[in-house]
């Protein structure tokens, strides 16, 4: 009896153990992949935390969608007025920015329990707007025969932080939510490698100016004609079309007809061969052997008709310019043109010590006529056409935003702003396209 005992107590611990074994066996794969699983989620994490963390993000624009509030009933959906919606408890709050034959206001539609709340209930709704920079703009809003009117313009742009504050039957509820638009956001280290420059807006001289046409020529004083002293044969010519000499260098060598004797011609000043009539062993007689031109110093002849003569005088300042060139200069002479022409000339010098003007170029000449001080002017480089604004992009930080402009007198160089910017605003000089383009990519639509 006792040997049968031992061997029953045996099997019971061998299938023990066969069952301890089979749920390891269970247990250790589901624990290992719980294990794996966290592990991915953490790898996943940290390569979200890096893509959160990249240079360069693009804003939304949040004019009644993409914004949050700060109760979970803020919805993003349209109210039945085109309008955002805020909800708490039984009160509905829809609020649009309107702009359809008016200058932008807001308009406000609250109601309590499905009703429309009206002026005699109490209530007070007031919206602040936070803009890029720490300017507050506050509408408070009065009711109207169909709807709550804020008691201002919304100016452009409209991006700002927004705070609502509403109180109804001792209530004050609030909401707040971002509506960004014409704003982009760029590392400095991004924007260090695309050129971006910018500046400081402030006071300026703007200049009024004339704009003026003509053509450019040689020097008369540069200019030689180069001809023999004496008749006789050509014995040698020491230069060719094209080349530089200089004053006293040997051009020609000629025999006198007459006393048989070599006399030389000498180079007047320093110039350039542009033409060139004489071989040795040719006559030298009254004929142009050479021709010589200084080409360091042109002269700009502009065109001044009678409507335009009592705007110019001598010693006006002018920006002689072509195509990817220009030079500022002022008014030397003024001359009357010849018996037909029916406009007098102003003469204008070019220094070309580098040679980058040539004669018989058409020009173009402003001439200043008028300057005078003003409060605040861009550089012209800066200006970009925004849907239907002419806009800078200021900076703040790594953010960028446009400033749509009221602009006033215009030069060459720069522009006077009389609305939109303020003194000391740091604005996009260089590269401001990029700025464009970028906050043009990240928003489809201008929806209010």
């Amino acid at each position: 009896m006792k040997p049968l005992l031992f061997l029953l107590h045996i099997v019971q611990s061998f299938l023990g153990l066969s069952c301890l074994l089979l749920s390891l066996s269970l247990i250790l794969p589901s624990a290992m992949a719980d294990h794996s699983s966290a592990d991915d989620d953490e790898a996943h994490e940290g390569h979200d935390d890096e893509e959160v963390d990249r240079g360069h993000e693009e804003e939304h624009d949040d004019h009644g969608h993409g914004g949050h509030g700060d109760h979970d009933e803020a919805e993003d959906a349209k109210g039945p007025n085109g309008g955002k919606l805020f909800h708490k408890g039984d009160i509905t709050l829809e609020l649009k920015i309107h702009e359809q034959g008016v200058a932008p206001q807001y308009r406000a539609w609250i109601s309590d329990h499905g009703k429309q709340v009206g002026s005699g209930t109490g209530a007070q709704l007031e919206v602040s707007l936070t803009r890029l920079g720490g300017q507050v703009d506050i509408i408070k809003f009065n009711r109207g025969a169909d709807y709550w009117l804020g008691d201002g313009v919304v100016e452009e742009p409209h991006s700002f932080d927004v705070s609502v504050k509403l109180t109804h039957k001792k209530q004050q509820l609030e909401w707040e939510f971002e509506s960004y638009e014409g704003r982009v956001q760029i590392a400095q280290s991004i924007a260090d490698r695309a050129n971006i420059i910018t500046a400081i807006a402030g006071t300026g001289t703007v200049s009024h100016s004339l704009k003026l046409y003509g053509k450019t020529s040689v020097d008369p004083g540069k200019l030689s004609h180069i001809r023999a002293r004496f008749p006789g044969s050509i014995l040698n010519v020491a230069a060719n079309i094209g080349d530089f000499v200089r004053e006293g260098d040997v051009l020609v060598e000629i025999e006198s007809n007459e006393s048989l004797r070599r006399y030389q011609i000498k180079a007047p000043f320093d110039g350039v061969i542009s033409n060139r009539h004489a071989n040795p062993g040719e006559l030298a007689g009254q004929q142009t052997l050479l021709t010589l031109v200084d080409y360091s110093l042109l002269w700009a002849q502009l065109q001044v008709f009678p409507s335009q003569r009592q705007h110019f005088s001598k010693g006006q300042n002018v920006r002689v310019k072509i195509p990817g060139l220009s030079v500022n200069s002022e008014i030397k002479h003024i001359l009357p043109g010849s018996g037909t022409e029916p406009f007098v000339i102003a003469r204008v010098p070019l220094e070309n010590t580098n040679g980058e003007w040539s004669p018989n170029l058409m020009v173009e000449g402003l001439v200043e006529i008028e300057t005078r001080e003003v409060d605040l002017v861009v550089d012209n480089r800066a200006l970009q056409r925004f849907r239907d604004w002419k806009v800078v992009f200021i900076q703040i930080g790594n953010t960028y935003e446009i400033r749509p402009l009221t602009l006033g007198q215009v030069d060459d160089k720069v522009t006077e702003v009389l609305a939109g910017l303020n003194p000391g605003d740091r604005y996009v000089v260089g590269n401001s396209y990029l700025i464009k383009a970028d906050i043009e990519k990240s928003e489809a639509s201008h929806d209010h």
